[in-house]
């Protein structure tokens, strides 16, 4: 993909988003059936800063979305955690009409329909995935591990790829001042994206450093990789969400491989973003390694603090005021969260449902000692505990000063539905729907436990594990004790 044939179509882009973000809005309206929730949210890229807009559903799952915030196009996802449409291309002056049943993920990507003004943009998305259902193979691509199969896939791949671009970006659509920057946007996503597969192969099929170097340098686009700077991939989503991640990640493990003592320094993948990237994307990859550092710093604040000394040039550098903000108020976000989860605070509330929809709150349980064990059904970690909680179970369950509470966080809820029974605990299961308990109880990592005193009280945010079955009777019985 050559530059100079991409630059002057971005800067006619930039003109016209110039004069649309001045009067024109984007509007979505149309019907979503079968949604298990209400609300569906849109993060727009507003030149940098994310804008939050809600799609509100009716009784019927009817809804009419009007907002300026859409100041640029862009490919964006509707989505909440059970409902998601992705992959829809938006712009200002966009009108469109998105039907769709979301009884499930599957029926949500076969059902869905876009009319209306830029509706064109968005065909290529509707051949795309009418193609991926009619050629669905039991095997997906990260499950392909023999090499020369794979490689056939990716030829495949590409094949139909190209084939369908021609088909939706062979006309111009002559009312639409995006649809010439949509089909190059959906150019750029399918090569990057094609080369992230041959990038991430060598990870999922376990190569050692030096067989992931002869492969990449054999597979991989040379030109992509010394051009990986080059501001007009900017556009592609795939870019900076999959394939800039992947050949940094390459390159960790080659230094890796060089020398094992790196693995020891848990800033040397922002030390290799740095060496690496240049310009936009070095802010753009920067920005959101920092923010993940935040995010799981969530021991204590002796951890933050390194954290914060250790970004603090980097932040420093950063050129986008936005991101230089961004990061300074989750850092802030993430100590008042600390303060909030220390010995001796008042544990945050909930009020939550069981499997039956008989809703429970905290102050239900008010003067009993409760442990609190924060899972999901995905976390593997989690239901390996399920055994060892069953025996710490079975020694109170004839103690009433006492209460077990299973919270499932970031779960779906029928998957949190067969997990408890396939594992039939017999303490009390409770489902966070709407991501209260998760943020409140900084449940980043899970498993958590964690002991409230009867006052209702912080006892220990990172109590003991039901498998270290000693430490943890010693911890309740003290507290149990307490007046």
């Amino acid at each position: 993909m050559k530059t100079k044939t991409i630059l002057p179509l971005l800067l006619v882009v930039v003109a016209t988003v110039t004069q649309a973000q001045k009067t024109e809005p984007l509007i979505l309206q149309g019907q979503i059936t079968n949604s298990p929730e209400k609300e569906l949210y849109l993060f727009t890229d507003s030149l940098g800063k994310y804008k939050p807009d809600t799609l509100r559903l009716d009784n019927e799952g009817r809804f009419h979305l009007k907002t300026y915030n859409v100041i640029n196009p862009q490919k964006v996802d509707i989505q909440n955690k059970r409902t998601q449409l992705n992959n829809i291309y938006i712009a200002p002056g966009y009108n469109l009409t998105i039907t769709a049943d979301a009884t499930d993920f599957p029926t949500t990507i076969e059902t869905t329909r876009i009319t209306g003004k830029g509706a064109e943009s968005n065909r290529y998305r509707e051949l795309y995935l009418k193609e991926y259902i009619a050629r669905k193979d039991s095997v997906d691509w990260y499950e392909i591990t023999d090499e020369t199969k794979f490689l056939n896939y990716l030829e495949t791949e590409k094949q139909l790829t190209d084939s369908l671009e021609k088909v939706a970006f062979g006309k111009v659509a002559g009312d639409d001042p995006y649809f010439s920057l949509f089909a190059e946007m959906t150019r750029m996503d399918n090569l990057f994206l094609h080369e992230y597969k041959k990038i991430a192969f060598t990870k999922l099929t376990g190569m050692n450093a030096g067989q992931a170097r002869e492969f990449v340098k054999k597979q991989a686009d040379a030109a992509l990789i010394k051009d990986i700077n080059n501001e007009a991939y900017f556009v592609s989503e795939n870019y900076k969400g999959w394939y800039v991640n992947a050949y940094l990640d390459y390159l960790l493990k080659l230094d890796y491989d060089k020398d094992s003592t790196l693995l020891a320094n848990n800033f040397y993948s922002i030390e290799k973003t740095d060496e690496i990237l240049k310009g936009k994307i070095r802010e753009y990859i920067l920005y959101n390694k920092l923010m993940g550092k935040i995010h799981y710093a969530s021991g204590n604040f002796q951890q933050l603090n390194e954290v914060r000394e250790k970004a603090r040039p980097y932040v420093a550098s950063l050129e986008n005021r936005y991101f230089r903000q961004a990061i300074e108020n989750a850092f802030a976000e993430k100590e008042k969260l600390l303060y909030r989860t220390q010995k001796g605070q008042p544990a945050p509330p909930f009020m939550l449902g069981n499997d039956k929809d008989k809703v429970y709150s905290l102050s239900d349980f008010k003067g009993k000692v409760i442990y609190l064990d924060l899972w999901a059904s995905w976390c593997a970690p989690c239901r390996a505990q399920i055994p060892a909680l069953k025996k710490i179970y079975d020694t109170y369950k004839n103690d009433d000063r006492i209460e077990i509470i299973g919270i499932a966080v970031n779960d779906g809820k029928k998957e949190w539905l067969r997990a408890i029974q396939k594992d039939m605990p017999q303490w009390l299961q409770l489902y966070d729907e709407s991501g209260a308990v998760h943020r409140s109880y900084n449940a980043i990592a899970i498993p958590r436990y964690v002991l409230i005193d009867k006052k209702g009280n912080i006892a220990d945010f990172d109590a003991p594990r039901p498998s270290d079955d000693e430490k943890l009777i010693s911890k309740i019985n003290k507290l149990l004790e307490e007046k």
